[in-house]
């Protein structure tokens, strides 16, 4: 494996400056299909297969489509397309901004528990028609405010029939309270955003204006672990994925991450990973 400095990242601006861009792939096999060597994204991707096999890496963890599914790859994880057959899909990347914060949220929860979802015929055929009008519409010239609206809302659609088919995974959030759930969610999506700055839960707590112990209680009642957990596991991730796919030191990843001291970081990563970085380093190029 070429190792590299840094991680690419691929930025949607580079695509298109519409903040949307959609692709169809038919009858496609790998050749096709695995272009691009591993990476991650600033926006969200959204691959919906209709046909074929494929595999992806996405963070250490291989998935496999079969047939009528979608996969969601959060923006920042580290992802490879492995393998194709008969292929015929449809590739949705669209900027963060333009997905209502209800459904960002759907997807933050669920995806790390499930990266794909398997869709029956019937969703699936609706999804198909609802995506290639969405390309229609996006591929027409400008035609003032109310086309621009129009998109808009056929966006909202698609993602949201998206997000509906990852909100039907089941997890530990069944028969909990509303309230602890909307802190779950919000905790997550604040430590996505500052997990190099802040470490503690009573940071945490503090940005959300309640108490550490209710926090660690409403995060653990609906993911079956507390707060720090999540934290420590938002860090080692970040660093596994630094450690496997770039040739930067245990000291430049522990800077990279807001340690100031690299022998912390090491007991750090070593206490939720099992093992040093540098072990971690060499079990996997193995």
């Amino acid at each position: 494996m070429k190792l590299q400095k840094d991680i690419p990242i691929l930025f949607l601006e580079e695509i298109t400056r519409k903040g949307l861009s959609i692709t169809r792939y038919q009858q496609t096999d790998d050749q096709d299909m695995l272009l691009k060597a591993v990476h991650r994204d600033d926006h969200y991707v959204f691959v919906f297969q209709l046909l074929g096999k494929s595999r992806i890496m996405v963070d250490f963890n291989e998935i496999t489509l079969n047939g009528r599914s979608v996969l969601c790859i959060l923006p920042g994880q580290v992802h490879q397309g492995i393998s194709a057959f008969n292929v015929d899909a449809l590739f949705i990347a669209i900027e963060a901004a333009l997905i209502k914060d209800s459904l960002q949220s759907i997807f933050e929860e669920k995806v790390p528990i499930k990266g794909s979802v398997n869709l029956n015929e019937d969703d699936a055929l609706l999804l198909e028609k609802s995506i290639e009008l969405l390309m229609d519409i996006s591929l027409r010239s400008a035609r003032g405010n109310l086309q621009a609206e129009i998109g808009r809302s056929f966006t909202d659609t698609c993602i949201g029939m998206i997000a509906c088919a990852f909100d039907s995974v089941e997890d530990s959030t069944h028969g909990s309270h509303l309230r602890t759930v909307v802190i779950a969610r919000q905790f997550k999506r604040l430590l996505s955003q500052s997990y190099k700055t802040e470490r503690m839960p009573s940071g945490y707590a503090g940005l959300m204006n309640i108490s550490t112990s209710y926090l660690n209680e409403a995060v653990k009642l609906v993911t079956g672990f507390p707060a720090s957990y999540w934290i420590r596991q938002q860090v080692v991730i970040e660093a596994k994925r630094v450690l496997f796919y770039t040739d930067c030191s245990v000291k430049q990843i522990s800077a990279m991450l807001g340690f100031e001291d690299h022998h912390y970081f090491s007991r750090f990563f070593t206490k939720g990973a099992g093992m040093s970085p540098m072990s971690f380093r060499q079990k996997y190029r193995e």
